[in-house]
């Protein structure tokens, strides 16, 4: 199912903020600086907030997108590969906010590893997306329009002779 303008603009803008702002922290607090300093302190904030934004979004694709896709059996492995994906971070994140110190290297490694993945998958589900929507789209294009309504399921259930 295609989203919406607005819905697309804002998955793609908050998986891109979390993203990058990851990105930015694992290189300056890894690579770059020995002393933690308030670029890493707000790279890591503006990680956290734009997570929350990516869990509303996340959210939002649930009731409609990703149950149109499993019905439809359209891009059921990428789109199955997502949900684990953010299913780990979300629980790694959780588990580096209120897990104990023994947890904390397991969960940041964990976390780290899977965001990297996840710049790779969420636009390969994109272009999935499109390829197997392209030759329903052009069937439709294809097939003469009736100037017939179109009726739900429910509709013409509705109108059968009971049995």
């Amino acid at each position: 199912m295609r989203l919406g303008p607005w819905q697309q603009a804002a998955v793609h803008a908050a998986l891109v903020i979390v993203g990058l702002t990851g990105v930015v922290w694992l290189a300056l607090h890894d690579f770059v600086e020995e002393e933690p300093s308030d670029l890493q302190r707000w790279s890591l904030v503006l990680h956290g907030v734009s997570a929350f934004a990516a869990l509303i979004v996340f959210g939002s694709l649930m009731p409609l997108h990703l149950r149109s896709g499993w019905l439809r059996g359209r891009n059921i492995a990428s789109g199955l590969s997502i949900t684990i994906v953010m299913t780990v971070l979300i629980v790694t994140a959780l588990l580096l906010y209120y897990g104990g110190e023994e947890m904390r290297a397991f969960a940041r490694w964990t976390h780290i590893g899977i965001g990297l993945l996840a710049f790779a998958l969420f636009p390969m589900h994109v272009i999935f997306g499109h390829r197997s929507r392209a030759p329903a789209d052009q069937v439709r294009k294809s097939e003469p329009t009736l100037d017939v309504p179109r009726q739900s399921a429910a509709q013409a259930h509705s109108k059968r002779p009971a049995a």
